[in-house]
Formats: C-alpha cells, structure tokens, sequence
C-alpha cells in the first residue's frame, strides 16, 4: 500500500484532466489545492495550463477532533 502510493505521488497531471484519487495537489508554480474524485484539474488563474503532482491525502481524513469538553488533555 505505501509502495502504490509513492508511485501516484510521482504522476503528473495536467489541467482539464479527471482527478481520480482525493487528495492535495501541488502544481509547477507552488499552489496547493484539495481535489476530490471527478474534479477537473484547474488551470492556474494567472499561468494557464499547468501540471499537478499528487503531494498527499486529504488533511481532513487525519485530523482528530479534540473531546468533547473542548480539553485536548480530556479533562
């Protein structure tokens, strides 16, 4: 499993192409953005077309919430 994912972090993707794996994306000029499955790769608003390169799973999916008494030590 880690090796599958090292290979989609080394795919390049270009604009108007299909995501097919949610995720953060970064493109040739720095910018990070969470795509979902069956967006569109964007062009970049001031460069045009660019390349994407997968950079990692979506932050969401790995953030805990903290209790419920809003303590992160859980008092």
């Amino acid at each position: 499993m880690h090796r599958g994912r090292q290979e989609g972090s080394k795919r390049r993707f270009r604009t108007g192409q299909w995501v097919q794996q949610e995720g953060l994306y970064s493109n040739d000029w720095g910018d990070d953005l969470l795509l979902v499955q069956g967006d569109l790769f964007p062009s970049h608003p001031q460069m045009g077309e660019t390349s994407w390169t997968y950079a990692g799973p979506a932050v969401e999916h790995l953030w805990k919430p903290t209790k419920s008494n809003g303590h992160d030590i859980g008092y």
